[in-house]
């Protein structure tokens, strides 16, 4: 009989212990001496701890005082070892237990399904979650009734940070890297604009070597931006010797010693014409496996009326549409796919008539909607955005092979210009949150994760980060949808509108509050929870080229976003009282000066036009 379920792996935040460290390695395997990849291995009494890699093994820096070792895996009996020396190989036997039940939740959704529950784990400290085994459907009701504006989500943006994994422990970082052999680290961000200072979208640039072979290949985006990767997924090439070539309408143009991003963006401007797409194409590929059951009811309404939102906004462009549902080896069908189209009822009518069913095993067939999306469907040639949308809530198989097409199915996007957004539900584990992160930042893209503030699904884990706003996720697709659309009018400048600049909305991924400033008057002033609040002044606004800064009391940096929420630029302003920033080398639009005033962290709107 097979077993459906899921276990969560702990989360892993490693706290302040002793001085005194011990190291502790081992293996991991089962009853056949087979290695078990993702066994959670945890400091007992601690939240300390780290997953097996994949070839079962471990390593773990513990309190020397520390005696017992907790062993636990989806499907295994939890063991825990007295810590006996540096080395300590564990058997995981299996469990035996086996619930069958039928469950009708307050949310309306009929489940039948088998449940799993080790034992042997403290009631006070089990971390699961059931999932069914035949398909999940909606009880229809006038109180439960399934309807779009309900799920809860977040966004974690990486580029809104100025160093990356900065929120990752060493020790949990190391693992995760090790497991999934993707490291997005060395980073150069190019921008590209055109002798009119526009964005220029759809770019070819490449990192390339001097001798010729190409590293990493990216296309800009409505921006005019692209980022680029250097080893992310090994360490083969030097940071010497690399040059930036873009390629627009047949033309190269080559940048000599390009910056990593920590050195600055590296800015190139070619003689080409201003040109804005009237096409875009988004994709949504959804793991529609049994565990998805208790949210895809859900997610459907969601993406029926996102889908038509879209198309009334963006009346001016071709909105194509496109979806992708995908299981795992052995279920009824690894992928189904309904191609792009501008009529949005063709993918609302697809997405209708999906369930939920199949699965087995943590890991799903991820790869295969991946590569569905990527190389099946029928992307336009000349997009103003391109987005894969992957909602999910397990990882891809973690074995070599599946590896190497996750890795290059990536890449293959990164070329392509195809954003990938995950989307992560309940079940995600600390392990896959950062493969979700590392894809969306090779891509370009964000990460979205669904929260517990529903009320709907089974749990969800929090991202590891030091707060995020929660948001319906209904206006999370919106709101990122429309920052990959927005770009200046080829023929018009950006016209600086008073009332616009006094939105109070919130930077992309920042989870920023943005001051009430009007671009005319430039005072700002902390009013709530604030020790010694400062005052900043910045001016002319909107501005050419140079942006001065006044500012006085308690500030300690100030970052420089796009309308997107990627951080572009680090100031550091310890001491002092006026500075200067020059736009100049940006495309014309909106941006946001980001500035920590006394303990909070607050933002203003900069409009940055050309004569």
């Amino acid at each position: 009989m097979k077993y459906f379920f899921i276990l969560l792996i702990t989360i892993l935040s490693t706290l302040n212990i002793s001085k005194a460290q011990r190291s502790v390695t081992g293996k991991v395997t089962d009853e056949s001496g087979n290695a078990l990849p993702g066994v959670s291995v945890l400091e007992q009494g601690t939240t300390n701890g780290t997953i097996t890699l994949s070839n079962g093994t471990y390593s773990i820096k513990i309190n020397s005082k520390t005696k017992f070792l907790v062993f636990s895996y989806i499907g295994m009996q939890t063991q825990v070892k007295k810590i006996t020396g540096d080395t300590i190989n564990v058997t995981l036997l299996a469990s035996e237990e086996d619930i069958e039940e039928i469950v009708v939740t307050s949310l309306g959704i009929k489940k039948n399904h088998k449940t799993f529950r080790d034992r042997s784990i403290p009631k006070s400290d089990r971390i699961y979650a059931e999932y069914e085994v035949s398909d999940y459907t909606p009880v229809k009701n006038d109180k439960n009734k399934v309807k779009s504006g309900l799920l809860t989500a977040g966004e974690l943006n990486d580029y809104g940070k100025w160093e990356l994994w900065k929120d990752i422990s060493e020790n949990q970082l190391k693992s995760y890297k090790t497991l999934w052999k993707m490291i997005p680290q060395q980073r150069y961000c190019v921008q590209v604009t055109n002798y009119k200072n526009k964005p220029l979208v759809n770019a070819q640039v490449l990192l390339q070597t001097k001798k010729g072979d190409t590293i990493w290949e990216a296309s800009t985006d409505n921006t005019g931006k692209a980022e680029l990767w250097l080893n992310l997924f090994d360490n083969k090439y030097s940071e010497k010797d690399l040059i930036i070539n873009v390629t627009d309408t047949g033309q190269s143009y080559k940048l000599s010693k390009p910056d990593k991003f920590h050195n600055g963006i590296n800015f190139i401007n070619i003689p080409a014409e201003c040109y804005v797409p009237e096409t875009a194409d988004i994709a949504f590929v959804v793991d529609a496996t049994g565990s998805m059951g208790d949210e895809i009811a859900y997610l459907k309404a969601e993406l029926e009326d996102v889908l038509n939102k879209i198309q009334k906004q963006h009346k001016d462009i071709t909105v194509n549409t496109a979806s992708v549902f995908y299981r795992d080896i052995h279920d009824s069908y690894l992928t189904k796919k309904s191609d792009f189209s501008g009529n949005v009822k063709t993918t609302v009518n697809f997405i209708e008539q999906q369930t939920a069913g199949g699965g087995g095993d943590f890991p799903e067939a991820v790869d295969a909607g991946l590569n569905t999306a990527i190389n099946e469907l029928s992307w336009s040639d000349n997009a103003l955005a391109k987005v894969v949308f992957l909602i999910l809530d397990a990882p891809p198989h973690n074995d070599v092979k599946s590896i190497e097409k996750i890795h290059n199915l990536t890449k293959q996007a990164a070329e392509k210009g195809i954003r990938i957004v995950p989307v992560t539900a309940s079940g995600i584990d600390k392990s896959t949150e950062y493969l979700m992160r590392s894809i969306a930042l090779a891509t370009n893209g964000t990460y979205v994760f669904l929260t517990d503030d529903s009320g709907i699904g089974n749990s969800h884990i929090k991202p590891t980060t030091d707060e995020y706003q929660v948001e319906l996720l209904n206006d999370v697709f919106i709101r990122l949808i429309n920052q990959y659309l927005t770009i200046p009018d080829c023929k018009e400048d950006i016209v600086y509108n008073e009332e616009e600049t006094q939105d109070t909305s919130y930077i992309a991924g920042n989870n920023i509050p943005e001051d009430t400033i009007s671009a005319g008057t430039t005072d700002a002033t902390h009013i709530n929870n604030l020790t010694n609040p400062g005052k900043i002044k910045y001016y002319p606004n909107p501005t050419v080229d140079i942006l001065n800064i006044e500012i006085s009391g308690n500030m300690k940096e100030m970052f420089l976003a796009d309308v997107s929420g990627k951080i572009l630029q680090r100031f550091d302003i310890n001491n002092k009282n006026t500075f200067r920033i020059n736009l100049s080398k940006y495309p014309s639009g909106i941006y946001f000066i980001q500035y920590q005033n006394g303990e909070l962290w607050q933002t203003g709107k900069i409009i940055h036009t050309i004569l």
